[in-house]
């Protein structure tokens, strides 16, 4: 076969690279697998429902109190990390300890976050509760 020096540099430079290609695979195969982390919203009660609020904002860890006859007290603080004013809606719901819900969930609340400010979702059982769950969205 006969090869001239620029088919050789290109297949030298072809091998260049998938042996570089082979060595960040094996680079990349030690150790273990870290799943995917939701750097959005780590906490388990607080869901975002919509997509779009992903990298827009964020969700600090919700402050809870005892109140009253055992009724649970939540603040969810909210930062807006755009700079466009956002429109969200949230509803909730209490559980008991089992993980069953004690109250009917609530209907849909807005809540108006300015550029680059937080603002905070708060609500109260009416009756003794374990945990609470809340969902978040884009107010349609």
């Amino acid at each position: 076969m006969f090869f001239t020096h620029r088919t050789c540099r290109l297949s030298l430079g072809v091998w260049a690279v998938l042996v570089s290609m082979g060595m960040f695979t094996l680079a990349g195969c030690q150790g273990p697998v870290v799943p995917n982390q939701n750097t959005v919203n780590p906490f388990p009660q607080v869901h975002l429902t919509s997509y779009g609020l992903q990298g827009k904002i964020l969700v600090n860890e919700p402050i809870v109190s005892r109140v009253g006859d055992g009724q649970l007290d939540v603040v969810i603080p909210v930062r807006n990390v755009t700079g466009d004013e956002l429109y969200l809606e949230f509803q909730y719901s209490f559980l008991n300890a089992q993980g069953a819900q004690v109250e009917e969930t609530s209907g849909w609340n807005t809540l108006r976050i300015p550029a680059y400010s937080m603002a905070q979702i708060h609500f109260t059982s009416l009756t003794a509760a374990a945990n609470f769950d809340c969902d978040i969205r884009r107010l349609p």
